[in-house]
C-alpha cells in the first residue's frame, strides 16, 4: 500500500524475453492510466542473464483527493516484452505539522503545495490575532507556494510564548466530498 505525500516505493521486475534473456539494454517507455502515480518516463534494463535481470523502478504516489486510487503501470519494449503492474494507493487526511517557532517581530515561510489538478482558492485562518498571514489565495495546480506567517509579539508585553494554529482550507467539495480539506500548522510565537 502506498500513502500520499510523494514518497516513492520501489518495484522490482525480472526482465526476460520469450523465455530467454537477451544481451542488450531494454528501454521501457512508461504509461499509467492514473495521474496520481509517477515514475521516470523511460526505464532502462541492463542486459539479461540466464535467470533474467532485476530492475528497480521508483513509483511516486501524489494523490489529488482523499481515499483510494487505483491504476495500471505498463512497461513495454520490443526486446523486453510487456509488463502490466496494478497500482494501489490510499490518501489519508493531511497530518498537522509543527510547531513552527517565530520570534516576535519576525516572520517564517511555510511551503504549501496545491495538490489538485486545477487552480484552487484556499482560505488561510490563524486563531490568534498576534499572528498574521500573507499568501496567494488562488494557487496554480501542482505548484508549491509560500505562506508567510508574521508574529507581532505577545500583546500583554510578557515573554510568555503564544501558541496558535494556521488552518489552510480548500472550498467544500474539493478533494474530500462535502467538507473540504484542511491543513493545520501549529505556531509558537516567542518574545525574547
Amino acid at each position: 500500500m502506498l500513502e500520499g505525500g510523494g514518497a516513492g516505493d520501489g518495484l522490482e521486475l525480472l526482465v526476460c524475453s520469450s523465455g530467454s534473456c537477451v544481451s542488450r539494454v531494454h528501454l521501457f517507455p512508461f504509461r499509467t492510466d492514473c495521474p496520481d502515480f509517477h515514475t521516470e518516463k523511460v526505464i532502462f534494463a541492463a542486459p539479461g542473464a540466464q535467470g533474467g535481470t532485476e530492475v528497480s523502478v521508483e513509483i511516486y504516489f501524489e494523490p489529488s483527493r482523499l481515499g483510494e486510487s487505483k491504476g495500471i503501470l505498463s512497461l513495454s519494449s520490443l526486446a523486453g516484452g510487456e509488463y502490466i503492474i496494478p497500482l494501489f494507493g490510499v490518501a489519508l487526511p493531511p497530518k498537522p505539522q509543527g510547531p513552527f517557532l517565530i520570534r516576535a517581530g519576525y516572520s517564517i515561510v511555510i511551503p504549501f503545495k496545491n495538490v489538485f489538478y486545477h487552480p484552487v482558492t484556499f482560505s488561510f485562518i490563524v486563531e490568534n490575532p498576534a499572528f498574521s498571514v500573507r499568501a496567494m489565495d488562488s494557487m496554480r495546480p501542482k505548484k508549491i507556494n509560500n505562506i508567510t506567517v508574521y508574529f507581532e509579539g505577545n500583546p500583554s508585553g510578557s515573554k510568555t510564548p503564544i501558541t496558535s494554529k494556521l488552518i489552510v482550507a480548500c472550498p467544500p467539495g474539493e478533494g474530500s466530498g462535502e467538507t473540504g480539506l484542511k491543513w493545520i500548522y501549529y505556531l509558537k510565537g516567542i518574545t525574547p
